[in-house]
C-alpha cells in the first residue's frame, strides 16, 4: 500500500532525452524514509524547481517508476514554460516533490481477471507502463496488453520496455507511420470485437489526452466493457486546495477532483455528454 504523501526534495541524477520531443526525468529521493516507496499505478508527484517567483506552481507528473534506493522517474514533454524548464533541468538540480498523490489507482491483473487493456496516448502511457511493468514482474505480463496512439511514430516512446518485459502492443498513429492509422480507438475496436466473439472478458485501464479519453470511454460503455480512465487535469496544488481540478460526475454532488478523488475513475462517474 502507497504511503503517505510528504514533501521532499530531490536531486536529478539523469534526464534522458527520447524522440519526439519526450524525456525520461530521473530523480533521486531521501533514502531513509523513501516517500515512494509503495507507490501504485496511477499515483502522481508535483515538481517543481527553484524558480523564484517567475513559475509558483508545481508541475504534476504520473509516476513512472520508482524503485527501492529512492530513485524515481517521469515522462516530460515540453508544453508550457514549467515542462520546458524541466525538459533542461540538469544534473544534480534540486526540485522540491510532493507526493505520492492521488487516491484512484488501478487495480491490479490477476490470473482469473479480466485482461486489461492499457490505452494509452502521449504522456498518459507512464501509469500504464508501470501496470505493464509490475504485471511482468508479478509473471502476469499475459495478462494485460498495451494500445498505444499517437499523431506519427515519433509519439509512441518506451516501447523496447514492453517488447522486453513480452507485454502485447498494438499501435497507431494518425498518419499511419507505424501500426493502425487512425486514432487508438481503431485497434481498441477490433481488439474489443475479438474479446466479444470468443466470450473472453476483458476491461479498459486508460490514461491521455481528453479528447482520446472520451473516446475510449464512449467506446466501452456502447460495448458494456469495464474502463478506467486516469484523467489528466491541470492542477496548482494536488491535494485538494486550490480546486481547480474539477471533474463532473454523477451522484450527490456534481463534481469530484480529480487529485484527491482521483485521478482514476470509472467511467461510468464521469460526466461527459
Amino acid at each position: 500500500m502507497a504511503t503517505s504523501p510528504s514533501q521532499f526534495r530531490a536531486r536529478v541524477v539523469d534526464n534522458r532525452p527520447l524522440h519526439g520531443g519526450y524525456f525520461v526525468l530521473t530523480l533521486q529521493g531521501p533514502m531513509a524514509p523513501r516517500p515512494l516507496d509503495g507507490v501504485i499505478p496511477g499515483q502522481f508527484v508535483m515538481l517543481r524547481g527553484d524558480w523564484g517567483r517567475d513559475l509558483i506552481n508545481p508541475r504534476a507528473f504520473s509516476v513512472l517508476d520508482a524503485s527501492d534506493d529512492g530513485r524515481f522517474s517521469v515522462l516530460l514533454k515540453a508544453y508550457g514554460r514549467g515542462t520546458t524548464r524541466l525538459c533542461h533541468a540538469p544534473e544534480d538540480e534540486m526540485l522540491t516533490v510532493t507526493g505520492p498523490l492521488g487516491r484512484g489507482t488501478f487495480d491490479a491483473p490477476t490470473v482469473d481477471g479480466p485482461t486489461q487493456l492499457l490505452v494509452a496516448g502521449g504522456v498518459g502511457l507512464p501509469p500504464l507502463h508501470l501496470q505493464a511493468r509490475r504485471a511482468a514482474a508479478a509473471g502476469l505480463a499475459s495478462r494485460v496488453e498495451l494500445l498505444y496512439g499517437g499523431r506519427d511514430a515519433d509519439d509512441l516512446v518506451l516501447l523496447s520496455d514492453l517488447d522486453a518485459w513480452g507485454i502485447a502492443v498494438h499501435l497507431a498513429t494518425e498518419d499511419g507511420s507505424r501500426g493502425d492509422r487512425g486514432f487508438v480507438t481503431v485497434p481498441l475496436s477490433r481488439r474489443i470485437e475479438r474479446a466479444q466473439a470468443r466470450g473472453e472478458a476483458v476491461c479498459i485501464l486508460s490514461c491521455g489526452p481528453t479528447p482520446m479519453l472520451r473516446a475510449v470511454r464512449a467506446l466501452g460503455l456502447a460495448q458494456g466493457v469495464p474502463t478506467a480512465l486516469c484523467l489528466e487535469e491541470e492542477m496548482a496544488c494536488g491535494f485538494g486546495v486550490c480546486l481547480g481540478c474539477a471533474v463532473p460526475v454523477y451522484g450527490p454532488k456534481p463534481y469530484a477532483y480529480c487529485c484527491t478523488d482521483g485521478p482514476v475513475f470509472d467511467a461510468r462517474e464521469v460526466r461527459w455528454s
